[in-house]
């Protein structure tokens, strides 16, 4: 085994010991089986927290939607520390553009509000 080989294996374990995907690793985000969920990938997975906040909204995120941990533990998955992120952005920073972007906003997160 050549060094780059013999040093890789020695910091993070052989690979034919054991998968990589079964090791615990706290700092990685928990990853459940929920077939037919509109969020989950082809092979029903979805991240824990994703089907966590999707449930308490009562519908499915939509693609600019993050799910964020308060106290930065990506395994404390309880709804008190999840808040829901919104990725999106005007492209121009003109008041104009912030405007519509506060509306659309509104519309989609508190449509009451709009008066």
């Amino acid at each position: 085994m050549c060094l780059n080989h013999y040093t890789y294996n020695y910091r993070n374990g052989t690979p034919y010991k054991i998968k990589r995907a079964e090791k615990p690793c706290p700092a990685r985000y928990k990853v459940v089986v929920a077939h037919g969920h509109p969020n989950a990938n082809t092979e029903g997975m979805i991240l824990e927290h994703r089907l966590i906040m999707s449930t308490y909204l009562g519908r499915a995120l939509v693609e600019n939607e993050n799910v964020h941990h308060i106290n930065g533990d990506k395994r404390d998955n309880r709804i008190e520390n999840l808040e829901l992120w919104d990725r999106g952005q005007p492209a121009g920073q003109r008041v104009e553009d912030k405007i519509n972007w506060a509306i659309e906003i509104l519309k989609k997160y508190a449509p009451d509000k709009l008066g």
